[in-house]
C-alpha cells in the first residue's frame, strides 16, 4: 500500500488579509511565518510560507502558491504536551488553523494570578485596543513577570472566559489569539 502525499497547506483567507488586498490591487499577499515575524528582524526569503496573488479589483485569488525556500522554524522551548505541538504543526504549516480550538480544549491552560490561592480572571489590552485573556499552554511557557498562575481544564474556557478571546504563549514566538466564539463553537461540536 502507497501512502497517499501530505496535501499542501493552504493559509486560511481571513477579513484582515481582505482588507489589505482591497488596499493593493494587483500584486501579491505574501504569508509569513509566524515565527519569523516575532523576531523583529527582516524576515528572510525561507520565511516566507507562500503567497495569494490579488487581482486587479483587491479580490485574493484563492488558488496558493507555497515558496519552495520556506523553512519552518519551531519555537525556543520543546512542546511538552500535545496543544504546544499543535501550535508548533500550525505554525510550520503542517496542520490548519482549525485544530487549534479543539486542542484547546483537551488541554490544561496556565492563566494568570496574583497569587496561588488567586482565581480570578485577568485581562490583557493588546496594542490595537483588544481585550484578551493571557493564557499559557504550560508552566515553561509562563512569563518571568507574572506573579503567579493557576491551571484551567480547557474545556471550562467557554464558560469561564465569558465572551473575551483566549491568547496563547504572548511572549513566545508561536503564539495564538482564539476568537471566543470559535472555542464556544468547538465545544458545542464535540
Amino acid at each position: 500500500m502507497t501512502e497517499e502525499p501530505a496535501q499542501p497547506y493552504v493559509p486560511q483567507i481571513t477579513d484582515e488579509m481582505r482588507e489589505q488586498a482591497k488596499q493593493t490591487p494587483d500584486s501579491w499577499l505574501y504569508i509569513v511565518d509566524p515565527s519569523y515575524e516575532s523576531s523583529g528582524e527582516d524576515v528572510p526569503p525561507e520565511g516566507v510560507v507562500g503567497a495569494f496573488r490579488i487581482d486587479s479589483d483587491g479580490e485574493i485569488e484563492q488558488e496558493f502558491h507555497p515558496n519552495e525556500e520556506y523553512e519552518p522554524r519551531v519555537g525556543t522551548i520543546e512542546p511538552v504536551n500535545e496543544l504546544e505541538r499543535v501550535l508548533e504543526r500550525i505554525s510550520t504549516g503542517q496542520a490548519p488553523e482549525s485544530e487549534l480550538p479543539p486542542a484547546v480544549l483537551a488541554a490544561e491552560l496556565v492563566l494568570y494570578a496574583e497569587n496561588s490561592e488567586d482565581e480570578s480572571l485577568y485581562e490583557a489590552e493588546l496594542d490595537d485596543g483588544s481585550r484578551l485573556v493571557p493564557a499559557c499552554t504550560s508552566a515553561k511557557r509562563v512569563p518571568e513577570d507574572w506573579p503567579s498562575h493557576r491551571v484551567v481544564p480547557g474545556e471550562q474556557l467557554p464558560k469561564l472566559l465569558a465572551g473575551m478571546d483566549l491568547g496563547l504563549n504572548l511572549d513566545d514566538p508561536i503564539r495564538a489569539v482564539i476568537p471566543y466564539d470559535m472555542l464556544v463553537e468547538s465545544s458545542t461540536e464535540q
